[in-house]
């Protein structure tokens, strides 16, 4: 321990020498080593600041502790700033970590500067790689840009020949000017290159250094890499910042090691391999991760290289020998076969058999102790060697240990490969090595089959009994469309009429799988059936000649069937498809040749238009659902029963005029079908037709008008081609059924006529009145029953003068109905309760303020005993009418009523009422023994008066 007395009055001073070791840079850049020594000047003993110093410097913290108690006070034995400040200086060159954080909890400056040459202690920690210590001095908010007396800053200090990409990365983590240049224009990129640094310079070119900048002389730190002879690594670091630059994702971007292997740069890829640090991004707290990051950068590289030489294998390109090297190297650097990459290196082995570079396998195989084993689920290098036919890599992977009994996701051998191509030597070689077991027998030779391989199967009938399988390959000997296939089964046993595959003999898999255009099928249906294959069912329940039909294939096979002896009225499966149903199904409907002559050859080779299928459809049913007009006539003209039922008792007419296909009715009217054949609901063709919602409203009044005899018809529901029009409101069509002859009198189930669902439709649509009217002026009054004259009172009310004209002068009788539940709330308060259950016409009239109505109901006698002067009645309603101040109307009754009835007014409407209401009233009032010219008179034939139209508003419908 250092000796401690001291006298007052005796210090020393402290002289800073230096002792400069420089390497030069450039002309006027020196890194300067600076060392601070102290001593005495002519006297034995020291003061406590020069102690300090020494302690500092030696490391004695026992005697630091002691001398730094005298820190307090102003006598010439207490420490001075400037004491700790040389202290702390000391303590960073001689890298005394504790020291240094004891003299700075102690009060020394961490800026404290040299007095020469402006030497902070950072610079010294950076200087001398001291990272612990420059961390703690830059945590103690050390000036991490503070430039010494030559420009120089801790992070151009840092950098020398022995490595600093620790201390580099932590004064770039603090946000170190990286562009900083120095007296004489040098930054930290020029120096690290200068020192050929290869890691400070990656860092600090992937951390943004200016690469243009130059220095005093004009330099760049490029020019100086050439110099150096080292361009070939700083061009690769240059590439990958800019790829970084322009890739979103750093996995999209290439390394500078990957950059120069690329680039055939060997020796730029040994120097690169050599960096501590391979990975992009590189942080300071990141550096525990390097060992690891740095082996994941070797593998892209390897994969990278290996991929190159693969594209250039593919593309017939001449193979670069700078690349194999680099593989090797790479290998050769202490790549590790481990878990997470060991996928990749198997998928290189496989791209590598598969590109067929047998120097890039080996090598893999050899340096690289990858197993040949390398596979993926869908296959695995000695797989794809076969595939490709790679005799030399197949006997290379299985000299390396590849296994020829691993299976793909698919169950697939490297053996399936090699057959399935032809590839025999590859086979014979695999098969040698192993000798598979007879369940992969089928999936080789399916394949085979598949790719029409005849060398493949003759190479496994010579190992294996191809007989066992030889039906079961049928299908696939079909599907390849190589008659040799098929021929090679039949060989080994194979029968031909037997199902392969779905129930299905040879010849269907072919009619049923083949299009004609893309396949040979009519070279292979010949070669079938010249085969010994049956045109006819067999052991499936499908005809060969409906599947052709029903796949639409070419005439010339159809043709050749029927000359060949298919049946053409043979039932093609279980639904009871036929040859004539299958072509009108399958085929276009549109008029085309192709479709006339299968239906012509059918019908030739003695189809039976009349066969029927499983729901009772014949060909000419099929034909009128599709509109197929040119099918029909043939149809026809084959003899097609023209009232043949299907499931739902239509004939091909009922089914025609169900779906609305005009043409084909009036073509099978044309041809002699029963127009009035009904359906089980009893519907002809004309209610089908005004049904239809796809026939126009012209062809249906065609349909009509062209069979007026079935204009009556009912159905079981009692509706009539009338009351199906007036249902629909069609008044077009109810003018041309009332032409042609419809009975307005008809009713259905629901006690309906056409004029009674007009009457009901009128609430709602105005044009319902123009029907009614056309009801009327045929006599439909005469059927209404006695209930519906509501809604004719309704339109009384309503001022339908033309309605109330008719009413009386085509035969209803004066009658009163009860109206309570049809009155609305503004009428009622008019009539009392009494009026409104037996409201007369007249009444209505009154009620609806329709006095023209009334006047000409009055003046023609149309009466009921309510309304006679006098009545009950009468009075009711006019004192209702005083009440609400309806004077106008309380004035026609007061009229009326003042005038007192003839005796043949009263008697006649006493007749009238006697001869109760509409339905039979003509019937009855020419039994009475009354001249002609008085029974036309209770039947209203002629008008006393007319009707005045004056005033009414127009309507228009």
């Amino acid at each position: 321990m250092m000796d401690l007395n001291f006298r007052s009055g005796q210090d020393t001073d402290i002289v800073c020498t230096q002792s400069t070791a420089s390497v030069s840079l450039s002309q006027g850049t020196q890194t300067s080593h600076t060392v601070c020594r102290s001593h005495a000047s002519n006297s034995q003993v020291s003061t406590p600041g020069q102690m300090l110093i020494t302690a500092a410097k030696i490391g004695d913290v026992s005697a630091l502790d002691i001398l730094l108690q005298h820190q307090q006070g102003q006598s010439e034995n207490c420490i001075s700033q400037d004491n700790l400040n040389a202290s702390l200086l000391e303590a960073c060159k001689e890298g005394r970590k504790f020291i240094v954080q004891k003299l700075v909890r102690s009060g020394a400056g961490v800026n404290v500067r040299c007095s020469k040459r402006g030497t902070t202690p950072l610079h010294l920690a950076a200087e001398l790689g001291f990272v612990d210590i420059a961390d703690f001095l830059l945590n103690k908010d050390a000036d991490v840009n503070a430039d010494d007396a030559y420009g120089n800053s801790a992070l151009i200090l840092s950098l020398n020949r022995a490595g600093s990409s620790d201390i580099l990365n932590l004064l770039l983590a603090y946000k170190a000017e990286i562009d900083h240049q120095n007296s004489e224009g040098d930054t930290a990129l020029m120096k690290a290159v200068e020192v050929m640094d290869i890691d400070a310079v990656r860092i600090l070119i992937l951390a943004g250094a200016n690469l243009k900048l130059k220095n005093r002389k004009g330099k760049t730190a490029r020019s100086i890499a050439v110099r150096l002879g080292i361009a070939d690594v700083f061009d690769p670091i240059k590439s990958e910042m800019e790829n970084r630059l322009c890739y979103s994702y750093l996995a999209d971007s290439k390394d500078a090691i990957s950059i120069a292997a690329l680039q055939n740069h060997t020796e730029a890829v040994k120097i690169l391999l050599d960096c501590r640090y391979l990975k992009n991004e590189v942080e300071f707290k990141d550096l525990h991760k390097s060992k690891k990051d740095n082996h994941n950068v070797k593998i892209a590289t390897l994969i990278v290289v290996i991929e190159s030489i693969c594209s250039d294998a593919k593309d017939n390109k001449d193979l670069d020998r700078e690349k194999f090297e680099i593989v090797k190297i790479i290998l050769g650097s202490g790549v590790d076969v481990e878990r997470d990459t060991e996928s990749l290196l198997s998928g290189a082995v496989i791209d590598a058999a598969q590109s067929g570079v047998y120097e890039l396998v080996e090598i893999l195989c050899k340096l690289g102790k990858i197993s040949a084993n390398s596979s993926t689920k869908k296959h695995s290098a000695l797989m794809v060697a076969a595939e490709i036919g790679r005799l030399d890599i197949v006997e290379l992977l299985l000299n390396f240990g590849a296994d020829p009994r691993d299976e793909n996701s698919r169950r697939e051998i490297a053996l399936t490969y090699a057959l399935s191509n032809g590839h025999i030597k590859c086979a014979n070689a695999l098969l040698q090595k192993h000798k598979p077991s007879e369940h992969h027998l089928l999936g080789m030779a399916k394949v085979a089959m598949q790719k029409t391989q005849p060398e493949s199967l003759e190479f496994l009938a010579c190992h294996y009994n191809i007989n066992k399988i030889s039906q079961t390959l049928m299908r696939e000997a079909v599907l390849s469309g190589d008659s040799r296939l098929v021929q090679f089964l039949l060989n080994h046993g194979a029968d031909i009429n037997k199902t392969c595959d779905r129930d299905y003999p040879a010849l269907l898999v072919a009619l049923d799988s083949f299009s004609y255009k893309n396949h040979n099928l009519y070279g292979m249906i010949t070669f079938l059936v010249e085969s010994g294959a049956s045109v006819n069912r067999t052991f499936s329940k499908d005809s060969p000649l409906v599947v052709a039909l029903k796949k639409k294939h070419h005439p010339d096979v159809i043709h050749y069937l029927l000359n060949n002896g298919a049946d053409a009225n043979e039932k093609g499966d279980n639904k009871g498809i036929t040859p004539l149903t299958a072509a009108i199904t399958s085929y276009p409907s549109s008029p085309g040749k192709e479709h006339n002559d299968v239906l012509e050859a059918l019908l030739k080779a003695g189809a039976n238009p009349n066969r029927e299928n499983r729901n009772r459809d014949t060909a000419l049913h099929l034909c009128v659902l599709k509109d197929d007009m040119g099918s029909i006539k043939q149809l026809i003209d084959a003899g097609a029963d023209l009232e043949a039922r299907d499931s739902n008792g239509l004939t091909p007419m009922l089914r025609a005029a169900r779906e609305g296909q005009h043409e084909a009715i009036m073509l099978l009217k044309d041809s002699g079908a029963d127009m009035k054949a009904v359906d089980k609901y009893g519907q002809n063709a004309v209610i089908l037709s005004l049904k239809s919602s796809t026939l126009d409203r012209e062809r249906k009044l065609e349909l009509v008008a062209s069979d007026k005899d079935q204009v009556n018809t009912q159905t079981s529901g009692g509706q009539t081609p009338l009351i199906l029009a007036a249902d629909s409101c069609d008044l077009k069509a109810i003018e041309v059924l009332l032409q042609a002859g419809a009975d307005p009198h008809k009713v259905n189930s629901k006690q309906e006529t056409a004029l009674s669902i007009l009457l009901a439709s009128s609430i709602h649509r105005r044009d319902a009145i123009l029907g009614v009217k056309m009801l009327i002026t045929h006599d439909a009054l005469l059927s209404l029953p006695n209930h519906y004259c509501l809604d004719l009172y309704r339109l009384i009310m309503s001022d339908e003068r033309e309605i109330a004209q008719l009413m009386v002068t085509h035969g209803m009788a004066p009658t009163c109905v009860d109206f309570s539940r049809m009155k609305t709330s503004a009428s009622k308060k008019r009539l009392s309760d009494s009026v409104w259950r037996n409201l007369s016409p007249l009444a209505a009239a009154v009620a609806g303020n329709r006095l023209a109505i009334a006047r000409y109901l009055i003046a023609n006698w149309f009466l009921t005993p309510a309304d006679l002067v006098g009545s009950d009645q009468l009075k009711d309603i006019k004192n209702s009418l005083k009440r609400n101040r309806n004077s106008e109307n309380a004035k026609f009754l007061d009229e009326y009523m003042s005038q007192p009835m003839s005796l043949m007014q009263l008697s006649f409407v006493s007749v009238s009422s006697q001869l109760g209401e509409t339905i039979g009233r003509e019937e009855r009032v020419r039994k009475i023994p009354l001249p002609v010219s008085l029974q036309d008179k209770l039947l209203f034939k002629t008008e006393n008066w007319s009707m005045d139209f004056t005033g009414q508003r127009k309507q228009n419908f």
